[in-house]
């Protein structure tokens, strides 16, 4: 008897499809879910991931920190080195000044004796010399450099430098500037120089 192809081929394909069953049936469990595998090899590789971005972070964060520190040490820095130009500019120039009151000294202490014989040929010298003295302190007043009051001021161990006691008369108060034997200046608000001074104290002898 003839047998049917159709129904052969379909025994056939029964045949495999039962024999790849089998086969399945027969794979490991690791196999067969391969799946739930992946999924547990993610995790720790996340884990790794969020550590690195962590220190990343934190790295991040230093040089930050480190940048401003940076910038603030260098702020400071330059105030520091304009303040210190600064006081060396002043320090320069009031060393100037005050060289320039010792050649004022000498002009009060010649022209003092000298204005009261001026005379004839003699008085053409002396206010030549007064002259050079009042240019020099016109020079000294533009660039702020002014006298200090004394006499009759109350002392000020700020502005006043005391080098002599001088008896008070019975109405007249104690601590009063009775004598200037050097003139002080001041160059700008700061003084300059002292004057040095006589004070009046109650009690104190004539000499």
């Amino acid at each position: 008897m003839k047998e049917d192809p159709e129904k052969s081929e379909t025994q056939d394909w029964d045949a495999e499809e039962a024999s790849r069953g089998e086969e399945r049936e027969a794979l490991p469990a690791e196999e067969l879910a391969p799946a739930e595998e992946g999924a547990e090899l993610e995790e720790p590789e996340l884990e790794v991931l969020q550590r690195e971005i962590g220190l990343l972070e934190s790295q991040l964060q230093d040089m930050r920190d480190r940048y401003i520190r940076a910038v603030a040490d260098l702020d400071n820095m330059r105030k520091r080195s304009r303040r210190d130009m600064k006081e060396a500019q002043q320090r320069a120039v009031s060393s100037l000044l005050l060289d320039l009151l010792v050649v004022v000294d000498n002009f009060e202490r010649a022209l003092g004796p000298a204005r009261a014989s001026a005379r004839g040929e003699g008085k053409a010298v002396y206010d030549g010399v007064a002259l050079i003295y009042r240019q020099l302190m016109d020079m000294l007043g533009r660039r702020g450099v002014k006298p200090i009051a004394a006499v009759g001021e109350r002392f000020d161990p700020a502005r006043h430098e005391a080098v002599a006691q001088v008896p008070a008369e019975p109405n007249q108060e104690e601590g009063t500037i009775a004598l200037e034997v050097q003139k002080g200046y001041f160059h700008g608000e700061e003084v300059l120089r002292p004057s040095k001074v006589g004070v009046t104290v109650h009690g104190a002898h004539k000499g």
